[in-house]
Parts: C-alpha cells; sequence; structure tokens
C-alpha cells in the first residue's frame, strides 16, 4: 500500500519541521491551520494563535493585516494539500479510469484513520462563513477547493466516455464528500471502502456512447 499511504502527507499536516525552526510567518501559518481544523475558525483568536507561534503582535499584523487574510491562506493551503493528496492518489500506473476514480477513497481511507481526523474544512468554513458572512475572500477560497475538486473528478471520468458525465461527476462528488461527513460522524468504520466500492457500480453501469 506504500502508493497511497506512503506516499501521502496528512490532509491537514502542515509541515514536518519543528516550529521553532520556521520563518516568523510560516510558524503563524502553521499554528492557526493546526488550532483553526483542531478547533475551529471561529473560536480560535488572534491573541491565541500569536502565543502559540511565539511571535510578537507587531510581527503577526505585519505578515497579517487581518483574521480574514490568515483564515483565506489557510483555507489556500489546506486546498493544495487536499488536492495533491488525492490527484496523487489517481496517478499510479496501471489503474483503468473507474480504479483512478476509486483511488481517491483510498486516498479518503488513509486519512480518515490518521488522527487527529477532524472532518472536512471547507464543509467547516461554509458554516462558519454562511451567505450572510461579509466575506468574500473566504468564500473565494473555498468556492476555489469544490470546483477543483469537481474538475478533478470530471477529468478523470472523460475516458469512460458516459452520456451524461456532469451527472457522474456529481454523484461522485456527493460520495466524496459523504464518506468525508460520515467519517468525522462515525470513526472507526469502512465508510471510505464502502463509498469506492458505489462508486464503482455507480461509474460501471453509467451509460456510455
Amino acid at each position: 500500500m506504500k502508493g497511497i499511504d506512503g506516499d501521502m502527507q496528512d490532509m491537514t499536516a502542515p509541515d514536518d519541521q519543528p516550529l521553532a525552526s520556521l520563518p516568523p510567518r510560516e510558524r503563524i501559518l502553521n499554528t492557526a491551520s493546526d488550532l483553526f481544523y483542531r478547533f475551529s475558525i471561529h473560536t480560535v483568536g488572534i491573541d491565541r494563535i500569536i502565543a502559540d507561534s511565539g511571535v510578537a503582535k507587531m510581527t503577526f499584523y505585519k505578515h497579517f493585516p487581518s483574521k480574514a487574510r490568515l483564515i483565506a491562506e489557510y483555507l489556500q493551503r489546506q486546498t493544495a494539500v487536499w488536492l495533491q493528496m488525492l490527484a496523487t492518489a489517481t496517478k499510479h500506473p496501471g489503474l483503468s479510469p473507474v480504479a483512478r476514480v476509486q483511488a481517491i477513497f483510498d486516498a479518503l481511507d488513509v486519512s480518515f484513520r490518521r488522527p487527529p481526523f477532524r472532518g472536512c474544512p471547507f464543509v467547516r468554513g461554509m458554516a462558519e462563513f454562511g451567505p450572510d458572512a461579509d466575506t468574500p475572500e473566504i468564500k473565494a477560497t473555498i468556492a476555489v477547493y469544490f470546483q477543483s475538486l469537481h474538475d478533478l473528478v470530471a477529468d478523470l471520468i472523460v475516458p469512460l466516455d458516459l452520456i451524461d458525465p456532469d451527472k457522474a461527476t456529481l454523484q461522485i462528488l456527493s460520495l466524496i464528500q459523504g464518506a468525508i461527513v460520515m467519517a468525522q460522524a462515525m470513526p472507526g468504520g469502512d465508510i471510505a471502502a464502502a463509498n469506492r466500492h458505489a462508486a464503482g457500480i455507480l461509474l460501471e453501469t453509467a451509460p456510455a456512447r
């Protein structure tokens, strides 16, 4: 299983370097990434991030003039980590088109079983920054993740030459997000494997041209 587990970094692990060895900006971002994911964005204040990262308040505001800017960069980092993890899983040689889609669930399963898993930061972000929140930069960052995930799945489905690829893409996306939510709600189960199987049936039975 090295193709999945050995090559994958944790979905949320910002960096393996000791915090004290990093430049101030990275210390702030790494600290915020850990705290936002372990707790929540709204409950973690700037003072907590400053204290845990060991930087001066002036240094914090030099790099991040607002909490919204820090949140947006946290979510941008999460976008890069999650998409790289999923895309890498689909690129192993010898996989059929259906197996490439299923490989997404193999990668998810690794993260589900590696604590601390606390769900999807983008779904949590949408819950904290709903339609009435005046946070366009944060909302745009969340939208970029979901559009990028959509594009990843859509590209994987192209070789199947399905009659309705858009419908299949949405179905696979629903299985992916459903697996993430259920893994958070019911840890320790075989959620990823069950949804992997469902994705295979869905794609193998979808009408092709």
